[in-house]
């Protein structure tokens, strides 16, 4: 019995251990960057025409004449990244209060994808939450199909995807400690099948898509009401009257 104990207090350790150093690594990431109100988050998501995730694709600052503004470049230049293998990325640009309306170019496989730089929460207030933006779009053939809006609460996932990366981590060092331990299997393999199980379940919702009146960029109707107010400037009941006469065409 004493070498089984001494092995699980050697796991324990080993787990501990990593969990710190993977949650010191958050800290320093988040510490990086500048306070808040210098720094504007765009997280993206993006699709092919044929509603497949465009994995490995490049999203960059497009710093050429004419595009992006000169003010945005010369804090930004170089920054880029590249979508994962569900087409998401993740842009951390440095900002003023004054670059707020201030065009942005993305550049991705040639083609430009344009941004307003929005510094407002949706009640049009300078908060830390107004500095994170979510597009979801579709390129196809040239062509960009937008979709805003994404709640904040979604802000949180890279956050939660650590500590994902944590559990996973530590299942994976406590298998060959609970083998040599003698557990049984059956729990193991019944685990890994319910999990299966589960994803194997979620399927794709539809949304009901819409055209703004305004600029003709197809969205989310959910999301044509916060689209007018940021983007076009309209007050909340031009807005809603707006949003409304979409949904009723």
């Amino acid at each position: 019995m004493r070498p089984k104990f001494e092995q699980f207090r050697c796991f324990i350790v080993v787990i501990v251990s990593i969990t710190l150093i993977l949650l010191n690594g958050l800290a320093i990431n988040v510490n990086a960057e500048h306070e808040w109100d210098h720094r504007y988050i765009i997280n993206g998501e993006m699709y092919r025409g044929n509603g497949s995730h465009a994995s490995d694709v490049e999203v960059k600052i497009d710093c050429s004449a004419g595009k992006s503004e000169p003010s945005l470049c010369d804090e930004n230049l170089g920054r880029s990244g590249n979508t994962s293998a569900s087409g998401k990325f993740q842009l951390v640009l440095h900002v003023h209060s004054s670059d707020h309306g201030l065009r942005l170019v993305l550049d991705i496989e040639g083609e430009s994808l344009n941004h307003t730089i929005n510094l407002n929460d949706d009640n049009g207030q300078k908060t830390e939450e107004g500095r994170t933006v979510e597009i979801v779009f579709t390129l196809d053939n040239g062509v960009f199909t937008l979709g805003e809006g994404v709640p904040t609460a979604d802000k949180k996932a890279p956050n939660t995807g650590m500590y994902i990366i944590i559990a996973l981590v530590a299942m994976t060092i406590a298998v060959p400690f609970l083998n040599v331990m003698r557990k049984p299997k059956s729990s193991t393999i019944q685990s890994r099948s319910s999990s299966s199980s589960s994803q194997k379940k979620r399927s794709p919702t539809s949304v009901e898509m819409g055209r703004c009146p305004k600029c003709d960029v197809k969205l989310k109707i959910s999301n044509l009401e916060s689209h007018l107010m940021k983007v076009h400037h309209q007050s909340e009941s031009n807005a809603k009257e707006l949003a409304e006469s979409v949904k009723d065409e």
